[in-house]
């Protein structure tokens, strides 16, 4: 998801090589449930070759963002918690 918000509209390949390590079989797995649960949408434009993009969807970015204030909130209690 990370990925996407920082390049919306990536093809599956651009996806992989964003992330790195990841198996061909996880990431199609991963893309699926977050199709399903409504964070991201992939639109498909029927072309021969197909071609396949990805993108958030307005809840994926809710997601995002408050994934970035959790984020934000655990580095400082970690901080804090290195000066006690």
């Amino acid at each position: 998801m990370w990925y996407l918000m920082l390049n919306d509209g990536q093809h599956y390949n651009e996806l992989k090589r964003s992330i790195g390590s990841i198996t061909n079989t996880m990431l199609t797995k991963s893309l699926r449930e977050l199709e399903e649960d409504g964070l991201l949408k992939r639109i498909s434009k029927g072309t021969v070759p197909p071609s396949v993009t990805y993108h958030l969807t307005d809840t994926g970015k809710d997601l995002i963002y408050t994934m970035g204030d959790l984020f934000e909130w655990g580095k400082n209690l970690m901080e804090e918690t290195q000066r006690n």
